[in-house]
This record gives C-alpha cells, structure tokens and sequence, in this order.
C-alpha cells in the first residue's frame, strides 16, 4: 500500500465523482482509476459503489477513509520534523476551503502563492465539517468555512468577509418580477437546499432567514447530490421543485437555463471564516493578511466585516474571532 493510493482514495472519498478527484490532483481519470483497483485489489476488498452519477463508500472504504487519513498525516508530520532537523523552512501551507466558498474564493487562492513569496499553498476542497476536522487532527493547517456553528469554535479563527446570498427562482415564477424578493413571501415555497450534515452551521443560518416562522412539513426539499450541489439545486429549481438559496455576484455560478436569481429583503449574509490550530505560525498570517485584503478587492460578492469598536491587529494578523 503507497501514500500516493491513499491520496487518490482520500480524494476519491471527499470529491464522489472519480473525474473531480482527478481533476483536483492533476492527473487523468484512467489513472485514478487503475490506481484505486489496485488499491482494492492489495485490500481484497471494494471501497467504492460506482455509478454514473457519483461513487459511494462501501463498509470497508469507511473503515479505511479515518485510517488513512493519519496515516497521511503522519507521514506529513514526519517530512516536516526531517526538514525540520536539517534546518530548512516548512514553505508549504495545507489548506481546506469548505464546498461553495471555492465559488467566492477562486481568484484569491489562486493568486495567493504568488503574493506571499516562499509560500507554496495547497488547497484542497472538501464538506464544511470535514474542513474543521482536517484542522482538528493536523491534515490541514487551515481552513475557510462558512459560519461556524457554537459546537466548533475551538479553533481560533477570524472573519474574512460577509458573502451575500439571493434566492434563485423558476422563470415566469411570480417572484421573479420583483427587483427584491421579500422573505415573508417565501413563506409558502417550498425550499431546495444542500443536506445539513456536514453544513449545519451555515443551513441552520439560511433556514431561519429565509423561512422565520419555521419550515413546514416537506417543505424544505433536501437535495442529495452533495458534491455537485450547487448546480443539482438550479436544476431543481428549472424543474419547478421549489426556490433555492444562491450567492450573489459569481459569474456562471447558476448555468442552468430557465432560473431567475433575485436579492432578498432584507439581505441575506454570511461570513466565511479562516480558522486554524492554536499559535499558527508565520506563514498563516502572511496568508491571512493576503485573504483579507484579496478577497475584499476581488469580488462583489464578499465584503469586509467592520471590525468591532476597538478593535486591533496582533503580529500584523486581524483580530481572532
């Protein structure tokens, strides 16, 4: 068994869908492929159930996704302490980005080894819970998520900026006539959205703005594709299933014809949060301060938080939150 199959498997695991993990590791399906089989084949067990759509765990690829993923981490550790003892640099930062944030933050992490110099910054996308896990057990140094829920603020953090969502409805669809749609005439829609786990805290968010007097029974229509989220909900909605919940200002975030996107009032934000491990070393910060100021400067979409009367930077980093 190879670190580089437990890679591929890992990315297998969190992507669902062979040609996204194959594209996040810059290598061809076939490839990934091949490398799985033989991983199963060594295991004499199958860890995925294949189908068009999306790839599944089976038992055993559970049992292997928590295994593997220290083992990775130990393996990182250990690369770290031998550069470590021949006194060279960690110039590498391992970062997690929860799924749609990558939505709001593509220029920005792409731009971002560039404007640190001697940074080298490896992003990897993955569920809001799995990102703040990853954290937890060392797999990642950082991660940007969505609003955190009481339950995961362990990790220090800080609030890169609000992100504006709007409601995508059906053409022809009453509401799509208005400039704003008022959220108390989403009371009798019945909502598409993205399942809870492992997003809870920024649904619990979007569920209370947009249905206040609480959602009704089967009113709130889970969409199960959890990967490809995003564009399953615009179908849903093209389809007549319902309205969903949408960021505002990306272009060619919807990409399916026959939605509508539309502001709400009153507006709908929600922060995105970079968080880490306890004392975060340098690097972090220099890739804190270039987040901040690049995503403020590069979409519309997200804006900055006023900072708290009083507030102040510590070693050139904003302030926790």
């Amino acid at each position: 068994m190879e670190l580089r199959q437990l890679r591929y498997f890992l990315a297998v695991a969190e992507e669902r869908r062979f040609a996204r993990a194959a594209e996040r590791l810059h290598i061809a399906a076939p490839s990934l492929s091949q490398q799985i089989q033989a991983l199963e084949r060594e295991l004499r067990a199958t860890l995925f159930e294949r189908s068009p759509q999306r790839v599944v765990l089976t038992r055993a690829g559970e049992a292997l996704v928590q295994r593997a993923r220290v083992i990775l981490a130990e393996a990182e550790r250990a690369r770290d302490d031998v550069r470590a003892a021949r006194g060279e640099r960690r110039d590498e930062l391992r970062l997690r980005v929860c799924n749609m944030a990558e939505l709001v933050l593509d220029g920005p992490l792409h731009l971002a080894a560039l404007g640190i110099p001697g940074l080298a910054v490896s992003v990897a996308s993955s569920p809001g819970d799995d990102a703040i896990e990853a954290v937890r057990q060392g797999r990642a140094d950082a991660a940007v998520v969505w609003s955190r829920s009481f339950e995961q603020r362990d990790l220090e953090g800080t609030v890169l900026g609000e992100v504006g969502f709007g409601i995508a409805v059906p053409q022809e669809h009453p509401l799509s006539g208005l400039a704003a749609v008022p959220v108390a005439r989403l009371g009798g829609e019945t909502m598409v959205m993205f399942p809870r786990q492992p997003f809870a805290g920024i649904w619990d968010r979007v569920v209370t703005h947009l249905l206040p007097a609480g959602p009704g029974s089967h009113q709130v229509v889970i969409e199960p594709d959890l990967i490809g989220a995003p564009e399953a909900m615009m179908r849903a909605v093209a389809a007549g299933v319902g309205v969903a919940p949408v960021i505002l200002g990306i272009d060619g975030q919807v990409g399916v014809p026959g939605v509508e996107v539309r502001p709400l009032d009153p507006p709908l934000g929600l922060e995105l949060e970079l968080v880490w491990r306890a004392h975060p070393q340098r690097p972090l910060l220099g890739l804190l301060r270039f987040l901040v100021q690049a995503a403020g400067d590069s979409h519309a979409a997200i804006g900055p938080r006023p900072a708290p009367p009083g507030a102040e930077e510590r070693d050139g980093a904003p302030g926790a939150a």
